[in-house]
């Protein structure tokens, strides 16, 4: 009876073995042949998105040279508009533009997407400020008013777009 259960335990033992060895095999070359095809995935899928990527910087550093003020009151000025009007449709034209723009967060680091609606939210501000600032003023004071405000954060937000650029 000694004979036979040391010849099972050496058999079993050799065939734990032998299924270990097998499954670290297979194993090693799943994890090796999933290895390569993820990076061949990968490359395509820079391939594919590259293009969007660079499609997204353009259209973004495009917005904020939209919302830029001299732009924005030349686009949206008209004589005989009147305050609450001009007001209403600089805000609304910055707002429009964002709405158009917002796939392009898929595309850009979150540092820049951040500028950019921090950037958004300080021209909407800023407009509302100066309507504020100036109550008794018609809507032609009004577009010259903005027109000559500073666009420093609009600066700053392409530079930060143009810096996550470069490091694409």
């Amino acid at each position: 009876m000694q004979i036979k259960t040391k010849v099972m335990t050496g058999i079993l033992s050799t065939s734990t073995w032998i299924l270990i060895i097998v499954g670290i095999v297979i194993f090693g070359g799943v994890f090796i042949f999933g290895k390569k095809k993820g990076k061949k995935q990968t490359i395509e899928v820079s391939e594919t998105v590259a293009p969007l990527m660079i499609q997204a910087f353009e259209r973004l550093v495009l917005y904020l040279e939209r919302i830029r003020y001299s732009v924005l009151v030349k686009r949206v000025f008209m004589p005989g508009m009147s305050r609450g009007d001009l007001q209403f449709a600089l805000i609304q034209n910055v707002q429009d533009e964002f709405e158009h723009n917002l796939a392009q967060r898929l595309y850009v680091s979150e540092e820049v997407w951040m500028m950019i609606v921090l950037t958004k939210d300080d021209v909407l501000k800023s407009i509302n400020e100066a309507f504020a600032a100036n109550p008794d003023a018609d809507a032609a004071t009004m577009a010259q008013v903005i027109a000559s405000m500073p666009n420093s954060l609009i600066d700053k937000a392409v530079i930060t777009i143009k810096k996550d650029f470069n490091n694409f």
